[in-house]
């Protein structure tokens, strides 16, 4: 069965992550991917959404937690989802962040396999500063 395109949606924060000029991994997918490589043109606005339809369905997901310890900031794993297995993060981040993991400073990492391909920052909760 083939997918109706105007059925998917996801919020257009993500997508905007995932096909935006700061992270290119779904770009660069989209370029390399074109049919005629004669020139080093951008991919269309129809090849980056076909692409971002391809990445994001086989995404994973790593929530980590900021932790700073003097002048020095490390990340945590919080979690991890598999693919397709955050829809609720991605549908009211702050809320579930929030509910899950309490208040935090977290980032949420998305995977292709084992290539990275974006991330978010979240103040959680109200989060405000460091505790010690």
């Amino acid at each position: 069965m083939v997918e109706n395109p105007q059925s998917r949606s996801v919020p257009p924060w993500l997508y905007k992550l995932f096909t935006g000029q700061q992270y290119p991994y779904v770009r660069r997918l989209a370029k390399f991917d074109k049919k005629d490589r004669s020139g080093s043109s951008e991919p269309t606005p129809e090849e980056i959404d076909a692409k971002f339809w391809e990445v994001f369905p086989r995404c994973s997901v790593r929530i980590l937690q900021e932790v700073k310890t003097g002048m020095i900031v490390n990340f945590e794993e919080l979690g991890s989802y598999p693919p397709g297995g955050y829809q609720e993060l991605i549908e009211a981040p702050e809320e579930f962040l929030a509910r899950e993991y309490g208040k935090k400073k977290i980032k949420i990492n998305f995977y292709d396999g084992e290539n990275f391909v974006c991330t978010i920052n979240f103040k959680v909760g109200g989060w405000t500063g460091h505790e010690e």
